[in-house]
């Protein structure tokens, strides 16, 4: 009889140590069957009472103890709880400087900045070059929202008499018009700047720029527009702004602008 309760403890055991490895459904209720079988076994010794009670227990200890707890596989980790608010990369704008040390953090995607991670300004006119329509005005030129200067008239050759630098009377009327504008920004500087086509030699086309420049600055000033104000200068032929190769173009390079600065 002994030797038949070490053989039933030594199964018990056995299936104690399958149940250490049950991950399924399936291996958990062949787990509880043999659990109960080992019950009814040890309980059988005491008779039939035994062997029933027994089988309860085995299926009880399998159900609760063995196969439900010591082989039951880990539960998935819980997910990340979610962090509140926004989060920022290293370089928010995407424009290649890190946020740490970028001092225009929002620039527009695909613009080209400096180092500070800022537009760039090629010609230092507060507009950056991805939006100015004129990349090249003068150092400290005042300039409109295109990064242009201020043209606040502009005089064509035929407002001359011809190859001369005195005003007819449509020009004379032209820069009465603006007179006022001028006037009322008196900290602006006022540019006039005269051209010609490439007719003629370097030397003459400067000398009839100087010229026609210097007539509007005397007329504008007789107006009353402070003479310290106005920058007459002749620029000869070297600005264009149409081909020589025409009369049409030819016509548009021979002008006086006036223009605020």
């Amino acid at each position: 009889m002994k030797t038949i309760k070490v053989l039933i403890l030594l199964i018990f055991v056995t299936l104690f140590t399958g149940c250490a490895t049950i991950v399924s459904q399936e291996e958990y209720e062949a787990c509880i069957w043999g659990t109960s079988v080992a019950g009814a076994a040890i309980g059988s010794v005491g008779g039939i009472a035994g062997a029933a009670g027994g089988t309860a227990g085995g299926a009880l200890v399998g159900a609760f103890i063995l196969c439900g707890k010591v082989g039951e596989a880990a539960p998935p980790p819980a997910p990340a709880a979610e962090v509140a608010g926004y989060y920022w990369p290293d370089d928010q704008d995407g424009d290649g400087v890190r946020d740490s040390v970028d001092r225009c953090p929002f620039t527009p995607a695909g613009v080209a900045v400096d180092s500070d991670g800022c537009e760039l300004d090629t010609d230092g006119d507060g507009v950056p070059d991805y939006r100015d329509q004129c990349p090249d005005t003068p150092k400290g030129a005042v300039v409109d929202t295109e990064g242009c200067s201020r043209l606040l008239a502009k005089l064509s050759d035929v407002h001359f008499a011809f190859d001369s630098a005195t005003l007819k009377s449509e020009a004379k009327s032209i820069l009465d018009s603006v007179v006022s504008t001028i006037n009322s920004s008196p900290s602006d500087t006022i540019s006039i700047e005269g051209h010609t086509d490439s007719t003629g030699s370097d030397a003459y086309n400067s000398q009839l720029s100087q010229r026609r420049a210097m007539s509007v600055a005397d007329y504008l000033a007789s107006q009353g527009v402070s003479s310290s104000r106005l920058q007459p200068v002749g620029k000869g032929e070297s600005y264009p702004v149409a081909s020589n190769d025409t009369s049409e173009g030819r016509s548009q390079n021979r002008r006086v602008e006036i223009i605020a600065k």
